[in-house]
């Protein structure tokens, strides 16, 4: 059969999707190829097709129980040609898979890589020829993916001992340097590498930087009636978040990793059923979730790499219709992850001390070994918790402990239930009639009613399904009523476990004698960071964002637009008057000091924060005092991300080979139209807003929110319907402002300085001088223009020049004026002295501006 063929006949599809023919192609010449496919992309089919066109049978590596057993469930729909073999399974079971692939009857055989280093199942593998070997979520081999499992490693040694050469590995998420890590770990000599299909052309992607985080998520679910994932950093921020969308009538659930088993299959399943319209998760939910109609997905916190990030706003929009992505994104994420990072690489003191609790608690003496795997149990996490090593630091520590040789962990999964009943059939048609509980005794029924009599003569599968369906009750109901039946010895049930054990793999070594390596932690603690500042550059980058992440997984694109995201659509919430003012004032900063500043010895430059001499003598000192931290370390990274400054240990730099960018950026910022009188406007738009959000009682985002009225100080609409037509301003908001925005338009647009005034004017500071005429302080222009006093004063310095008969004398205070003008008539020009002569309120940017004044022709004409 060809490939089309076997697509047609065993998957019921007519083409391939891209990609994909030329990947089984490639596999069927005998060549070594890496896969690189997003989530939904149809991996699966490029190494399915291939094993069932071969007269052997296949084998896949799968890191997960669930997964495969996913997979083999799915590939058996239409004929029971898979199988798989893991710890779920017990020894005459896995014989049986054994059997079935010896007949000919099994033609994909999936595994777990741990099971590779068992002598007697290679030994049979060997016997049995294998046509190929497929490796399943390839990153895992890699200590740069985002899931190293250590196991991994042993699968060349297996294909080198079962004599296979025809290996192949796909994977969902693999930048360039983990594809080209999991290459050279599997030796591939012929290799093909295929990278396909990571562009989602139906999602929407957008970041927006926000304080009122809660309020944001609940005003999309409003926007956006469609099933919803949101994903947060941390457990608490889940439950803290669900908590609050159920007291807002929201029918939402939270999914951890500290839920039991059972709990989050409960959620799961509801999820998928639209019995729940929202999931709050930590990155644990969502692994071979195939919900096709998720229009929603948020991150509420930044997640730690551009690979999970993708392959979570990945789960929406899989029926293909339109679907939204959101990442927030706010200073405290930033630290999150960066404590999640010394979380996920524990020093080699607490892996040393971990080492030790685990063999204490067991009592295992040195150069002693247990055969016996060793339970993680409470006790054992109370003593780690003692110790300050949480359950996540555990599995990372067992991690290490593994790749040293020490201790590994061992996976005990099994996603099945079964029952068996102890009774005989009269004796249970006895216990029956004596039950009183109408409810118990209907269960009882319906289990025989379904199964027969089976169950009286070996294990059965619990299919949860069919009695939810039966019975009109939960899983966990049904759970329920089979412990009570086992507690009461009816019959035994065996649970869906889920849990994991501690492997010796040698003596127990003295705690002197115990080597970690260092340079390794080290390395994989840089890697990481360096992961999270894609993230931080993904957030800030003004390019689509799209192209931002073909770019990152080396998928790649030549002037690319996907016409859909926030930066594509200019709906990017940035205030980019704000932004550009900043990135100017920290490239200035940076330009003048040459010797490179850390992020926080900046901002205490520019904020004013800073009181050592060095700083005060920067000319930007202080220009940011309007602006938070949050807002200027926005400005670093933006600036990193267009690469106009650059990061040296820890310090940040302007590189001179930027000059040019610098003037270019320079002269639009004085080009950009009127951006001092639009923010002088903005405000007082802004003042009107917030008077109706009390009259009304509402929030001022929800009267009318900030980013409209940047668009309405920009187009400066006099009437009612240009008002209308400004982008985002509807009836619901003119109704409740629009007058009175539009009485505030109108006197502006009255007040508009005559251009030609000004014409000889330097443009960046003609604003100031319509500010001046205005009748303005110098306090308020510096409010205004959100710049300094010293700056501003230097701005009038070179007015007065221009226009020596203007009107100052509303800039100080009267009695301020004289008290500096009588100064200057005892000292003569002399600035300093005049300092040391009047208070110490007065700055030297009201002397220099009083200075400009006196020395103007017109001086007669201020007072």
């Amino acid at each position: 059969m060809t490939p089309h063929q076997v697509l047609k006949d065993h998957f019921g599809y007519n083409d391939f999707r891209v990609g994909q023919e030329e990947i089984i192609d490639a596999i069927l010449d005998n060549k070594n190829v890496l896969a690189v496919l997003p989530t939904g992309a149809g991996k699966s089919l490029c190494y399915q097709i291939p094993a069932l066109m071969k007269e052997s049978f296949s084998i896949v590596i799968s890191p997960l129980i669930s997964l495969m057993q996913d997979q083999v469930e799915s590939i058996n729909k239409n004929k029971n040609i898979a199988a798989f073999i893991n710890s779920s399974l017990d020894y005459s079971e896995s014989q049986k898979v054994l059997q079935k692939i010896a007949n000919n009857k099994i033609k994909l055989l999936y595994v777990a890589p741990e099971k590779l280093k068992n002598t007697e199942f290679v030994n049979i593998i060997k016997n049995l020829s294998p046509d190929y070997l497929f490796i399943d979520e390839a990153h895992c081999i890699s200590e740069w993916g985002h899931n190293f499992r250590p196991s991994y490693r042993h699968i060349k040694k297996f294909a080198e001992e079962i004599g296979l050469s025809s290996l192949s590995a796909f994977t969902a998420t693999a930048t360039p340097d983990v594809r080209s890590d999991i290459i050279n770990q599997l030796e591939f000599n012929d290799s093909k590498v295929f990278v396909y299909g990571f562009e989602r052309e139906n999602i929407s992607l957008n970041v927006q930087r926000l304080k009122k985080k809660n309020e944001k998520v609940l005003s999309l679910l409003f926007e956006n009636k469609t099933p919803t994932i949101i994903y947060t950093a941390t457990r608490k921020y889940a439950e803290r978040l669900t908590e609050f969308l159920k007291l807002n009538k929201v029918n939402v659930e939270y999914y951890h990793a500290g839920l039991t088993t059972e709990l989050r299959k409960v959620i799961q399943d509801d999820f998928l059923k639209n019995n729940i319209d929202v999931i709050v998760a930590t990155n644990a939910f969502g692994m071979g979730i195939d919900k096709q109609d998720i229009g929603l997905v948020i991150h509420y916190n930044i997640t730690g790499s551009i690979e999970n990030l993708y392959q979570e706003f990945g789960r929406a929009g899989r029926n293909g219709s339109e679907a939204k992505a959101y990442l927030f994104l706010s200073d405290k994420d930033k630290f999150l992850q960066e404590f999640l990072i010394k979380v996920n690489h524990p020093s080699i003191d607490q892996i040393k001390n971990c080492y030790n609790a685990i063999l204490d608690y067991y009592s295992i003496a040195v150069n002693s070994v247990s055969e016996a795997a060793l339970e993680i149990d409470e006790g054992l996490l109370k003593l780690l918790n003692s110790k300050s090593i949480n359950q996540n630091q555990l599995f990372t520590i067992l991690t290490q402990l593994e790749l040293n040789g020490y201790l590994k962990s061992v996976n005990n999964s099994n996603k099945n239930s079964f029952f068996k009943i102890l009774l005989s059939q009269d004796q249970l048609k006895n216990y029956i009639k004596s039950v009183k509980n109408k409810r118990f005794q209907n269960f009882i029924l319906s289990l025989i009613q379904y199964y027969g009599a089976v169950p009286f003569e070996r294990k059965v599968l619990v299919k949860y399904d069919q009695l939810e369906s039966l019975l009109n009750i939960n899983r966990k109901q049904i759970n329920e009523s089979f412990v009570k039946l086992d507690e009461i010895g009816i019959i035994t049930f065996d649970r869906s476990t889920d849990y994991t054990k501690i492997k010796m793999l040698r003596e127990r070594a003295a705690l002197n004698n115990i080597y970690i390596d260092s340079k390794d932690i080290d390395v994989k603690i840089s890697h990481s960071r360096s992961k999270l500042n894609s993230v931080i550059k993904y957030c800030h980058t003004s390019d689509c964002r799209f192209k931002f992440i073909l770019d990152y997984f080396g998928e790649g694109v030549n002037n690319y637009s996907c016409g859909k995201c926030d930066n594509c659509t200019g709906k990017s919430e940035n205030d980019d008057i704000n932004n550009e003012y900043v990135s100017e004032i920290i490239l200035r900063t940076l330009k003048e000091f040459k010797g490179g500043l850390t992020s926080s010895r900046l901002i205490g430059i520019v904020t004013g924060k800073s009181k050592s001499h060095i700083a005060k003598t920067i000319s930007t000192y202080q220009s940011c005092i309007h602006f938070n931290e949050e807002q200027i370390n926005s400005g670093i990274q933006v600036l990193l991300s267009k690469r106009l400054i650059k990061e040296v240990n820890q310090k940040l730099f302007f590189d001179p080979v930027n000059e040019l960018l610098l003037l270019e950026k320079e002269n639009r910022l004085n080009e950009a139209s009127d951006y001092e009188s639009n923010l002088e406007l903005f405000n007082l738009l802004r003042q009107e807003r917030n008077i109706a959000a009390k009259k009304f009682s509402q929030s001022p985002e929800l009267i009318c929110p900030d980013k409209i009225l940047r668009k309405i100080a920009q187009a400066k609409p006099t009437a009612p319907s240009s008002l209308l037509d400004v982008d985002g301003f509807n009836q619901r908001m003119f109704n409740k402002v629009g007058a009175e925005f539009l009485e505030i338009l109108k006197e502006n647009s009255k007040n508009i300085v005559d251009e030609s005034q000004t014409k000889d004017l330097p443009k960046h500071i003609s604003q100031t001088y319509k500010l001046i005429q205005k009748g303005y302080t110098l306090m308020e222009i510096s409010t205004l223009l959100k710049l300094p006093e010293s700056i501003v004063s230097i701005q009038i310095e070179t007015i007065i020049s221009y226009f020596p008969n203007e009107n100052y004398s509303k800039l100080l205070d009267m009695d301020d004026f004289e008290e500096i003008k009588n100064a200057f008539e005892s000292v003569n020009d002399n600035i300093k002295e005049v300092k040391k002569r009047v208070s110490s309120k007065l700055s030297y940017a009201k002397i220099r501006v009083v200075k400009s004044i006196l020395s103007s022709q017109s001086f007669s004409n201020q007072i």
